[in-house]
């Protein structure tokens, strides 16, 4: 493990890119989804769950699937999360590509118009930010005597991924990739009850003791860890005053609950953003 204070002091780089992050870290966490996976393939209805999944993404990938399924009873009943909007552009500060998603066919009116429209503004206000960011580098540039025509435009990616869609829960994730000197990264994370239409916290979901039970189940992974990928962690860091009501989570396709941590929290940068399947 690593001792914090004498990473904390020293100044992380501007250029560093979280691609490198991404090289160090990635056949670590694939390995542990394999073995993840290779142990949920193991339970009952496995073909069951195969056909339910196959049919979440066909309605969240194609329209016109979707559309057709629609008009078949109890299937067109299913919540989906489809693409609304798609829209590209480039000028000489920035190239912008954007997908947003929607909520359909949920069956509570107002809810979706609602859900769709923080969706919407919240995509909206991510792409003015980042042009605002775009035009401030570009005069920072040019005001040091940079040639306006060696001006290298920013790259400003914002998309979505649907983590479970079934009769009770909704759950997936936006996020938005700046790409220039760096890369920078947000995610937003919505966990929908499709039945009283709340927005799920990690208390909605374990109870009032859900910061206890959250960070039990962090730690029992943690300790599984072997050496090479506990190098990375802090020493002096304790789960459980990480865990709040705010803490980014998804629901996976087993209808599991999987707390995000960001970069820095719980490891050092090269550990990247870590996730934890709470059991």
């Amino acid at each position: 493990m690593i001792d914090k204070s004498q990473y904390d002091q020293t100044e992380i780089p501007q250029e560093l890119d979280m691609v490198v992050s991404g090289s160090i870290w990635e056949g670590r966490s694939q390995r542990r989804k394999r073995e993840k996976t290779r142990s949920h393939l193991k339970r009952g209805g496995c073909a069951l769950a195969a056909l339910t999944v196959c049919l979440v993404l066909l309605l969240n990938i194609s329209p016109t699937v979707a559309r057709a399924m629609s008009q078949i009873p109890f299937l067109g009943e299913l919540c989906r999360v489809v693409s609304f909007r798609e829209y590209h552009y480039t000028d000489e500060l920035k190239y912008v590509d954007v997908r947003i998603p929607q909520v359909e066919n949920w069956g509570k009116t107002q809810l979706e118009q609602r859900v769709n429209l923080e969706i919407q503004k919240k995509i909206h206000d991510c792409v003015q930010e980042s042009e605002t960011i775009a035009q401030d580098y570009y005069e920072a540039f040019v005001a040091t005597g940079g040639n306006p025509e060696d001006f290298h435009p920013m790259g400003i990616t914002v998309d979505y991924e649907v983590k479970c869609i079934n009769q009770k829960y909704a759950s997936f994730v936006i996020w938005k990739c700046e790409s220039f000197f760096r890369a920078y990264e947000q995610w937003y994370y919505y966990n929908i009850d499709l039945q009283s239409g709340r927005i799920l916290s990690l208390k909605d979901w374990f109870g009032n003791d859900y910061r206890q039970i959250v960070a039990k189940s962090v730690e029992k992974e943690l300790a599984s860890w072997d050496e090479d990928e506990q190098w990375a962690l802090w020493e002096d860091v304790d789960v459980e005053d990480l865990i709040s009501e705010n803490t980014d989570f998804y629901i996976n396709g087993d209808g599991q609950v999987v707390v995000v941590f960001p970069r820095y929290a719980l490891a050092c940068g090269a550990a990247g953003r870590l996730e934890f399947v709470i059991e």
